[in-house]
């Protein structure tokens, strides 16, 4: 079977992805798809750093031209005229999970391929990518209301040292500040007595795939999130929160990104405003420290620096 050709553009947040598949998209005759468990959700635009772009409604297909809405259930964003898809997919109290951008990626690759242009993915939530691309999956336990109500009632410090107890890999590497990742890691472990990392099964994708890191020096990357943040919170984020707090309530999935939970505490009089500012701050170095550790881990990636090195490898490996 011939595999669909596919690069993926990955790393830390603030490291230059967007940029770079921009480009490679422009010199490639590629679109993007954006592997991001935020800018899924609709309305949160200025936390997410979420690209932003045109709505275009139709798409040219070979020497004609086709209707956006005969091949996609929404309509892409238009950054200098490369298609980015897989942005603003649900409501941000609606529940999205890896295996809903799997479905929905699979999709838009083989659409895209289908078109005659080279799918690019980029992103830096690691556990899409490898649900999609490695064709990860997870034993599929079903909810048990009773355990989720007992472990509901813990303090996040609580379920964490329980996550320790059953499960010490998993504890090690889990969003600490995301209960309800917390909470269902749990709900797995308990129910079934194994560990994540022994119920994950990986089957064989449908895609051959260049793997591009973005490598950026460690105190060049951190200078870039503090700078980014300042940006968020001059372009309107406080205002952004606040709408999502008003409309959506202090627990839905839009009030625990990093932003908007810290600015939830602002809001409810926890937390000044100036370390509400710094422990976003904070929390994005963290967050970065993570998905370095996540990507570096695979020796598949080649570590790019720029565009030209990235083209450069790209152009390569497509012959």
């Amino acid at each position: 079977m011939n595999k669909i050709k596919v690069i993926a553009v990955v790393g830390p947040t603030a490291s230059g992805k967007t940029d770079v598949g921009v480009r490679l998209a422009q010199a490639l005759e590629g679109e993007v798809i954006c592997v991001d468990s935020r800018t899924v959700y609709k309305g949160m635009d200025i936390g997410t750093a979420k690209v932003t772009g045109e709505r275009f409604s139709r798409i040219a297909v070979g020497n004609g031209e086709l209707l956006m809405n005969d091949l996609f259930e929404a309509r892409p964003v238009m950054v200098e005229e490369v298609p980015h898809w897989g942005i603003d997919l649900v409501q941000p109290d609606e529940a999205f999970t890896a295996a809903d951008f799997v479905e929905y990626a699979k999709k838009k690759i083989s659409d895209i391929s289908r078109r005659g242009k080279l799918p690019i993915l980029v992103g830096g939530t690691g556990l899409y990518f490898r649900a999609l691309l490695d064709g990860l999956t997870l034993t599929d336990v079903e909810a048990d209301p009773a355990l989720r109500t007992e472990l509901e009632a813990k303090s996040t410090e609580d379920l964490l040292e329980l996550l320790g107890e059953h499960d010490p890999e998993a504890a090690s590497t889990i969003d600490e500040k995301n209960r309800r990742r917390i909470v269902r890691a749990l709900e797995i472990v308990m129910t079934t007595g194994a560990t994540l990392k022994s119920q994950q099964k990986t089957v064989e994708a449908p895609y051959e795939v260049l793997y591009l890191g973005m490598e950026v020096e460690r105190e060049v990357l951190f200078e870039r999130i503090n700078a980014r943040v300042d940006v968020m919170i001059g372009s309107g984020l406080i205002d952004e929160a606040r709408g999502l707090l008003d409309k959506y309530g202090a627990e839905s999935q839009a009030m625990s990104g990093i932003g908007y939970r810290q600015l939830a505490r602002f809001f409810a009089g926890t937390l000044p405003l100036r370390e509400a500012i710094e422990r976003i701050k904070i929390d994005s170095r963290h967050y970065a420290k993570r998905q370095l550790t996540w990507f570096k881990a695979d020796r598949r990636i080649v570590w790019v620096k720029n565009v030209v090195q990235a083209l450069t490898e790209a152009k390569k490996w497509l012959g």
